[in-house]
């Protein structure tokens, strides 16, 4: 997964009067997630050495200051009063979020590859990780209405973004049970946490559904295909065919102009009907009309329910990359910051 990229300039705030605390910003966010960024990263470099006591050193650091920028994140939200403040909280809180989203991608990836007390620290954290990305969702949702009509459908695509995921810790989980190699009771622990993360996907999948008509207008349906096809069903797909399905809405997403992957005027209705075309290997229409036809035979192939083969989604962005040019367009342009920051 992409790294999470550096994000635009906002305008200093205003000084304000003496507190009790000090009011949480978009910078102290930033530099929770910096902080959490660095210790990940860690992390994984020390899963891969084999260095169990390095990898639970900066597992802590990592949760504490995702844990941190999620705080910082929802307390802005808490204390805004104008559509502006909402905005820059929902910036905070998209960071944090994706944050949380690369805490849980590692640490699922190393449950198998640690040992000892370690390997039980490193299960026993996937749930409470999985559960502070939610609570950023959560958060998201609710100052949805507070922001300005024109960025709502912007920050709809953010939530659904990061609800859906890439499903990477199902697999991760998955993986690491069918090995056969995990002590009893970090299996229980793996077995409950890859539960939660399905049964999260699941429930992502209905709040996409309801945020369909928020959303812009071009992809909501090709989204409403793939999630009339999947929802009913989502807790019998197979792991790696549930990345596909997640990697096909984040392609969709990642596919509005205003995430800098195509535009208007590269295809139709933003182009995404030509990039979906190439991704799934079909004509490359430059419309959304054939789109329907080719979901249907990809889901279909997939789910057992329809004539079209399982062919994979390759090239699917991350959804990091995908958050990212979201977010760089909402704040870029709504608060008046800089240029946009590239999506990759």
């Amino acid at each position: 997964m992409a790294a999470l990229a550096t994000l635009v300039a906002l305008p200093a705030t205003a000084s304000a009067a003496p507190a009790k605390s000090a009011a949480p910003t978009k910078a102290a966010v930033q530099a929770n997630v910096d902080k959490a960024t660095k210790a990940v990263k860690r992390v994984k470099r020390y899963a891969r050495l084999g260095d169990s006591k390095a990898v639970a050193k900066h597992l802590k650091i990592a949760r504490s200051q995702s844990a941190a920028a999620s705080r910082n994140a929802r307390r802005m939200a808490n204390r805004a009063d104008t559509q502006s403040e909402n905005l820059r909280a929902a910036q905070a809180l998209t960071m944090a979020g994706t944050q949380y989203d690369d805490l849980v991608e590692a640490i699922t990836a190393i449950v198998d590859q640690v040992t000892g007390k370690t390997q039980t620290q490193v299960a026993s954290s996937i749930v409470p990780s999985l559960a502070g990305k939610q609570k950023i969702i959560d958060v998201l949702n609710q100052i949805l209405p507070q922001v300005p009509a024109e960025a709502q459908p912007i920050i709809a695509s953010i939530i659904a973004a990061l609800s859906a995921g890439d499903a990477n810790e199902v697999v991760n989980l998955s993986s690491a049970l069918q090995t056969g190699g995990l002590p009893v009771n970090v299996s229980a622990i793996v077995t409950q946490a890859l539960g939660t993360a399905t049964a999260m996907i699941d429930e992502a999948f209905g709040m996409i559904q309801s945020l369909l008509p928020m959303l812009p207008a071009a992809v909501q349906g090709p989204l409403a295909q793939v999630l009339n096809m999947v929802q009913s069903v989502v807790g019998t797909i197979v792991p790696t065919v549930l990345t596909t399905v997640t990697g096909l809405i984040d392609t969709i997403l990642g596919s509005l102009p205003f995430v800098g992957a195509t535009s208007a005027s590269a295809g139709g209705a933003f182009g995404l009907g030509g990039l979906l075309g190439g991704i799934l290997g079909g004509a490359g229409s430059d419309s959304l009309g054939g789109i329907g036809t080719t979901l249907d035979g990809l889901l279909g192939g997939l789910l057992g329910g329809g004539s079209g083969g399982s062919t994979p989604v390759a090239g699917a962005g991350g959804i990091m990359s995908t958050v990212t040019g979201l977010l760089n367009n909402l704040l870029g342009g709504l608060l008046g910051g800089g240029g946009l920051v590239p999506s990759t």
